[in-house]
């Protein structure tokens, strides 16, 4: 069996990770360096995302994993 991952599986996540992050289209295309437009093509799946923005959105991701498990749960 074999699993293709497309420019729009990857824009979905960036879109995802941005949304539950509870941030901005401007905050994450400062963060990444580029236009919002750009972002916004990113996150329709219309051009592949580079590996340092990709990169990069793994390592928060998996930063931010990392927090969560080392705080108290608050009720």
């Amino acid at each position: 069996m074999v699993t293709l991952v497309d420019a729009k599986y990857f824009g979905n996540l960036l879109r995802f990770a941005r949304r539950h992050s509870r941030l901005n289209s401007d905050e994450v295309a400062r963060m990444f360096s580029i236009s919002v437009r750009q972002l916004h093509r990113y996150e329709q799946g219309k051009e592949v995302i580079p590996c340092n923005i990709l990169q990069s959105l793994f390592q928060h991701g998996f930063c931010l994993l990392q927090c969560r498990r080392a705080t108290p749960k608050h009720k």
